[in-house]
């Protein structure tokens, strides 16, 4: 009887400490996200815009995905993106970028920009990655990043020549 009760508590044994073993290597290996460190960018805008970078590239480490994504950036440039910034730039408006590209050959994935200013959504632009960035390094999502942050420049200057609110009501 004592051989079973000590099979059984080294069986229990096993069973828990298992369960914590799995819970760690579990919790280990989910994708790298950003934290809520935001880069200051756009500083010739205002006051800047504060960027916030999260999502995942294939496995990549994520600096390398935040280096690309700082590296592709577009600004406001054109006099009536400045001039649609301007009626959100105090306080510097927030800008979240997610790439997300699953592990995978062939697999697709997106690019999503939302500006917030004055502590509510602005505007957002979302497309899928291109065919090129699908198959290719972080570094090669750089020309994607800067069509979807143009895109989303382009379409909040908009605003002003269809006589519509910046800050949507």
């Amino acid at each position: 009887m004592s051989v079973k009760r000590g099979q059984a508590n080294t069986a229990n044994q096993f069973a828990r400490y298992g369960v914590m073993i799995l819970c760690l290597v579990c919790v280990s290996l989910r994708p790298a996200h950003a934290d809520d460190a935001a880069d200051d960018i756009c500083k010739t805008a205002g006051q800047g815009i504060r960027l916030h970078i999260d999502g995942t590239y294939g496995g990549y480490p994520f600096s390398v995905l935040r280096d690309a994504v700082l590296g592709g950036l577009a600004c406001p440039s054109d006099a009536l993106q400045l001039q649609a910034f301007a009626v959100i730039a105090v306080p510097p408006p927030h800008l979240r970028i997610t790439v997300m590209r699953p592990l995978g050959q062939g697999q697709q994935g997106t690019i999503s920009a939302m500006l917030y200013a004055q502590g509510r959504f602005v505007i957002g632009e979302r497309m899928s990655l291109s065919s090129f960035s699908r198959t290719q390094s972080p570094a090669s999502v750089k020309a994607d990043i800067n069509l979807v942050t143009t895109n989303l420049w382009t379409d909040l200057a908009a605003r002003i020549t269809h006589h519509k609110p910046i800050i949507p009501q």
